[in-house]
């Protein structure tokens, strides 16, 4: 990397100062990536930047990614810091590097870091002198990005010394669009349950960038300090959030059936053929337990759901909670956010047993509060899905490949199976 660093910077009188790796993700037998945080600096003036390492691990899967990378970068500089990050292949190790906000599944997310290409979004001109003198108004900020999967910037506008905040989400396709749509509807069905759903307000959708924007909501994401109120209080905000989603009747035109998601996890048994064979028949009895018990437990309501339903999707202020996150809305069996929600309350790596105490007790009140919520609710199946949602954080774990995976991802697996066989709590 720093190699990498000096021969892109050399020149232009910027110098590395750090680089840290912030995550990665295995996809075994095919690929892998990893996501750099670079610090740069000049004389007195310092810069962040984003790099990808994107690889192949075997023939097959290189000529496929070198291809569709060379197409982007074909003739072009790699220049993070006065320019765009194209991609640099290497085809004797097989992998390639580019710099955010380049990035080949969003090739448009450049557009929306460019103040000047905002300010007529944002300020809806189109006179050049106009949108060039707007442009000093707008702070852009990139708040998080996964490769070729989704960029959330944070868009400050200042206007005659007031300032507000907008948050622009970029995603591959028409993901944007849609997430509008079913925010709309969630809105108007907020207002028929007066406090209980709390949720950004939608402004716009730049079908040109694939730019979603949101109102700024104020507060910070639940954290995962299982001592703390805020995560203590979330269950009950959960439940009521979920409840409203549950009954709002807003259409999904996506379908999550547990058949399409054992078949995943099939295909992730594999994966953990390559690297941790405990896992691999871990996982492979589990799925086929799973499997049996779809065939003797009788289907669920379908009903309109959040699809990503975790503690650290809400937004915390002053004892209130806002639900963010409706890329994955969808229909489905009742028991599917309810199963996803409790299974990632469960630590990673606890520090103590009062952490584990922490997460049972939020799942007891999360639950407790949904049936009173939706007494007739139907919820059969629901050790079924937190099962399904433990195995996944297993997968999880195995791509992150982070310190102690191996002991995280078997841990997973295990309570897994309890919770497959064990009774609806009381």
């Amino acid at each position: 990397m720093a190699a990498f660093m000096q021969d892109v910077l050399a020149g232009s009188g910027w110098e590395v100062s750090k680089i840290r790796r912030r995550s990665t993700r295995l996809e075994p037998p095919d690929s892998y990536w990893a996501l750099f945080s670079v610090d740069i600096n000049k004389d007195e003036e310092e810069r962040n930047l984003r790099l990808v390492t994107k690889g192949a691990l075997n023939d097959e899967a290189w000529d496929r990614l070198s291809a569709r990378l060379a197409r982007d970068g074909n003739g072009k500089v790699c220049d993070p810091v006065d320019g765009l990050g194209y991609p640099v292949l290497f085809h004797e190790t097989q992998h390639a590097y580019w710099f955010y906000p380049y990035d080949p599944a969003m090739p448009n997310l450049p557009l929306a870091n460019d103040p000047i290409r905002m300010s007529s979004s944002l300020f809806g001109l189109d006179d050049p002198v106009q949108m060039l003198a707007t442009a000093g108004q707008i702070e852009i900020e990139r708040v998080r990005y996964v490769p070729e999967v989704g960029a959330i910037l944070r868009y400050t506008i200042d206007n005659e010394g007031a300032t507000n905040q907008i948050y622009g989400k970029a995603q591959p396709g028409g993901r944007g669009l849609r997430t509008f749509r079913v925010v709309n509807g969630l809105w108007e069905a907020a207002a028929r349950y007066p406090g209980m759903l709390s949720l950004p307000r939608p402004l716009g959708f730049i079908e040109e960038m694939g730019l979603l924007l949101e109102e700024g909501v104020r507060g910070r994401p639940v954290g995962g300090n299982r001592g703390k109120t805020e995560f203590m209080m979330a269950g009950g905000a959960a439940a009521d959030a979920l409840a409203v989603i549950h009954e709002s009747g807003v259409e999904a035109d996506q379908i999550i059936k547990i058949e399409y998601e054992l078949n995943r996890l099939e295909r992730v048994v594999q994966q953990f053929a390559y690297v941790l064979p405990v896992g691999h028949f871990l996982l492979k009895d589990l799925v086929t337990h799973m499997r049996d018990r779809v065939r003797k437990v009788e289907q669920e309501e379908w009903l309109p759901t959040h699809g990503d339903l975790k503690y650290d999707q809400f937004i915390y202020h002053n004892d209130e909670y806002t639900l963010i996150d409706f890329d994955y809305f969808a229909l489905a069996e009742t028991s599917y956010d309810l199963g996803k929600f409790c299974a990632y309350l469960i630590p990673s790596s606890p520090e103590d047993w009062k952490e584990s105490v922490a997460a049972e007790e939020v799942r007891a009140s999360f639950l407790n509060r949904y049936r009173e919520r939706r007494p007739d609710a139907t919820l059969q199946r629901f050790g079924l899905y937190e099962a399904l949602q433990l195995a996944l954080r297993a997968m999880a774990a195995m791509w992150s490949q982070n310190p102690g995976w191996e002991r995280t991802a078997e841990a997973f697996l295990v309570l897994a199976f309890e919770r497959l066989n064990s009774r609806f709590p009381e």
